[in-house]
């Protein structure tokens, strides 16, 4: 079955997107008013609205009395983390509150993209700092054999690894990350109250005990501007 075409005004909305994140528009410059996009897109004033509406939606315009629309400034991030060491990474899911939306099997589909065997719980949901936007949409994948129930998530004070570690006496010797720029898809852009192609830093993590298993994979999208990584390299003696 063909999809239905994208509606024009989220069409227009994706190309005046990419032209500030390319930075071919920068903060400060002025975009065309309602009806110079109308006739510059051929489109009408709702159309052209509604186009204005997703990027405000989004923070990457703003209109400002007697200056008309400008390109917003970036946001400074909601939520930093350093990252050094494997103590560091933990201490994010002391800070970062876990929101649990569904618990549940692992797909195959799952299983397959993230290069897992076995049987693995799925936790999927939001990590969010007291009252703020959320920070990220979480996914996580713990071998069905050492996955806490849910009930056991609110009490958790720390990590669902910390929590595996302390009750399975297992070790986490390995944290293998990657880290890679994405678009959000249309269902995890509005659980994170965004539009669809809203870019993302998408952050995979695999943590393995001494026995080289996957005890358990993390998967979080962080939107531009709610989140960043702060680390420090130092040249080491010869």
């Amino acid at each position: 079955m063909k999809r239905a075409p994208e509606p024009l005004y989220r069409q227009i909305a994706h190309r005046m997107r990419a032209r500030i994140q390319s930075g071919a528009l920068k903060p400060g410059d002025a975009l065309p008013t309602e009806m110079a996009l109308c006739e510059r897109e051929g489109v009408s004033r709702h159309t052209a609205r509604e186009a204005l509406r997703l990027l405000a939606m989004d923070g990457l315009i703003e209109r400002r009395r007697g200056a008309g629309t400008l390109v917003a400034e970036p946001p400074a991030p909601a939520f930093e983390q350093s990252l050094n060491d494997i103590e560091s990474i933990l201490q994010y899911a002391q800070r970062a509150v876990f929101q649990l939306d569904q618990s549940r099997m692992a797909t195959r589909a799952e299983l397959e993209a993230f290069n897992l065997a076995g049987d693995y719980t799925a936790f999927i949901g939001l990590r969010a700092q007291k009252s703020n936007s959320p920070v990220c949409r979480t996914r996580i994948f713990v071998m069905r054999s050492l996955a806490p129930d849910t009930d056991d998530l609110p009490a958790m004070s720390g990590s669902i690894s910390e929590w595996i570690e302390a009750t399975h006496a297992i070790t986490i010797l390995t944290v293998e990350q990657r880290m890679e720029a994405v678009a959000l898809t249309r269902a995890d852009a509005a659980r994170l109250g965004l539009s669809k192609g809203f870019p993302a830093l998408r952050t995979l993590r695999r943590y393995k005990d001494a026995r080289r298993r996957i005890v358990l994979i993390s998967e979080n999208l962080h939107p531009a501007g709610r989140f960043a990584y702060e680390m420090v390299l130092e040249r080491q003696n010869r």
